[in-house]
């Protein structure tokens, strides 16, 4: 009985949210493919103003973020041989679609049914997470592949998280999203000289260069 009582909450608690979110606007997402043709500086415009993240490298050439490609609000630059598939996320209508770098444009702005699957989505990444658990502490990385220091860091609860480093001097990279909620920069994660905060549930594993 207790078991059915969870599942009929949880199914109410996804058909609920799923109506909720169909009154708020979904942020327009897209996935654009940047190709640095010849080992050359290539700059893609596009609206990055809701973030950036690297989804595929496509080159044999690594692609790092800060040496081979980054972005800045216009678009995405790449360098050095490096082809990669982005995801990049707009907070406006400023994306320019007519661009041949630009594969697919997923724009769900106002989609009702895509909010409602995203509220489901999220219910299932809320138990996946529960079944998962254990693995919420934010900490330093000692078995990392990356060649530079890492940290850790949790939004637990989706609630706003600051993981203390050093960061004088210093940057912080996203080197992997381990979270089913999107990890952006200068949205649900960033930082400062006090260290990398998260957000919005995200939880990564992020570089730390001089």
């Amino acid at each position: 009985m207790m078991i059915a009582h969870i599942n009929q909450l949880t199914l109410i608690a996804g058909i609920s949210l799923g109506l909720i979110l169909r009154t708020i606007p979904v942020s327009a997402q897209q996935t654009v493919t940047c190709e640095s043709y010849k080992y050359r500086y290539q700059f893609c415009r596009v609206n990055t103003r809701g973030g950036v993240r690297l989804v595929r490298q496509l080159s044999n050439t690594r692609c790092v973020q800060g040496e081979t490609w980054d972005y800045d609000r216009d678009g995405i630059w790449v360098d050095k041989g490096c082809n990669a598939e982005f995801s990049v996320r707009g907070r406006d209508s400023g994306y320019n679609n007519n661009n041949s770098y630009n594969n697919n444009n997923n724009s769900s702005s106002g989609d009702g049914t895509a909010a409602a699957v995203v509220g489901g989505a999220l219910v299932i990444g809320a138990i996946a997470a529960a079944i998962a658990g254990g693995s919420d502490d934010n900490s330093s990385n000692n078995n990392s592949s990356s060649d530079y220091p890492t940290i850790t860091c949790n939004s637990k609860d989706n609630s706003y998280t600051l993981c203390p480093v050093d960061l004088r001097g210093r940057r912080a990279y996203l080197e992997r999203q381990l979270s089913q909620a999107g990890c952006w920069e200068g949205d649900t994660w960033g930082y400062d000289r006090e260290g990398v905060w998260v957000d919005g549930g995200c939880r990564g594993i992020f570089e730390i260069r001089g």
